[in-house]
């Protein structure tokens, strides 16, 4: 991992629209095919709560682990920066 490098990923807090969800799965995908990402165990679920669909990415690059929750209404998902 380069020190130099940063990670061009940026939080979500909020998906505006299911389709704007499932555009970014595709997305996260598309990285993790192309070797930029890696997907990892979910070790500290979203508020210790397990009722939420989650996934853990790495960024290769950078080492940072990412989160991505699935909306459930009336939350509407969010990817955000663990470390």
């Amino acid at each position: 991992m380069d020190s130099q490098v940063k990670c061009p990923w940026d939080p979500i807090d909020d998906f505006a629209s299911l389709s704007e969800f499932n555009r970014f799965v595709a997305w996260m995908n598309y990285q993790v095919k192309n070797g930029l990402a890696e997907e990892t165990l979910v070790t500290s679920p979203y508020m210790g709560a397990t009722a939420f669909e989650e996934k853990w990415f790495r960024h290769v690059a950078t080492g940072q682990l990412w989160r991505l929750v699935w909306p459930d209404g009336p939350f509407h998902g969010l990817f955000e920066r663990i470390t």
